[in-house]
């Protein structure tokens, strides 16, 4: 009985190290996959600390702990009325 135990404990604490190496495996496969695809999600993952950027149009500028916010731009209607206008009427 008491053999049995010790086997159980022995399989269920070599099943942790084996665990954390597979996870960190798989999310090293994730992060070379998210890459290569150029997803702009892993500048805002909590998981991926970003400390060089390379690949940059000529003259960008890069500011360290800047805070990004993505706005799309204003495309007049056929009318010249700007989108935000058309919905604020009074």
């Amino acid at each position: 009985m008491i053999v049995t135990a010790q086997w159980i404990l022995a399989v269920g604490l070599s099943a942790v190290p084996i665990w954390i190496l597979w996870r960190a495996g798989k999310k090293a496969a994730s992060l070379d996959f998210r890459l290569s695809q150029n997803d702009a999600s892993l500048l805002e993952d909590d998981g991926v600390i970003v400390t060089q950027m390379t690949g940059l149009p000529p003259g960008t500028r890069v500011v360290p702990n800047a805070s990004v916010e993505i706005v799309t731009e204003q495309i007049p209607q056929t009318n010249g009325a700007m989108p935000e206008t058309l919905a604020y009427t009074k």
